[in-house]
């Protein structure tokens, strides 16, 4: 029996997939709008945007194109409601731009994860998802994307 027919012992580390670096976040923007748009087109209890409104959506979507505007990973974390033991976050890459984050892809949900009450929700789940190693880490974003941590009172 050769080395290649036994399992490895080390893995590679499952990742969260979404676009990790600033040119494919800029990219995926468009697409994943129209792919919403569509969504929301179908569900017929859904109410369409005002011309208004899809003209000021359109004109920020430019905006973001032409280069304006910050990439982000925003990772928002919470704790159940109950004990506070389990920790659960949302992860969304995006371009944050006039206080709005346009998502650049579908929120990746990671956890629930068991842990101490006493842990603030994003300690928990940095500690799960965040290494200083890029190949151990399952959050891996180029460092002009930046990470925004943020706990999230409701559960």
């Amino acid at each position: 029996m050769s080395p290649t027919d036994h399992p490895q012992k080390h893995a590679a580390r499952p990742s969260l997939h979404f676009p990790s670096t600033a040119a494919a976040i800029r990219a995926a923007i468009r697409p994943h709008r129209d792919a919403l748009a569509a969504e929301l087109d179908a569900d017929p209890h859904t109410p369409a945007l005002t011309p208004e409104e899809a003209a000021e959506e359109e004109a920020l979507i430019a905006r973001i194109e032409a280069g304006e505007g910050t990439p982000e990973v925003f990772v928002r974390c919470f704790s159940d409601k109950g004990t506070g033991w389990m920790k659960t976050a949302t992860i969304t890459a995006g371009i944050r731009i006039d206080d709005y984050l346009f998502e650049a892809a579908t929120p990746v949900h990671f956890g629930p994860v068991r842990c101490r009450p006493t842990e603030k929700p994003h300690q928990t789940i940095k500690r799960h998802i965040w290494r200083v190693s890029r190949s151990r880490s399952m959050l891996v974003v180029e460092p002009d994307v930046s990470v925004v941590w943020y706990d999230d009172p409701r559960p």
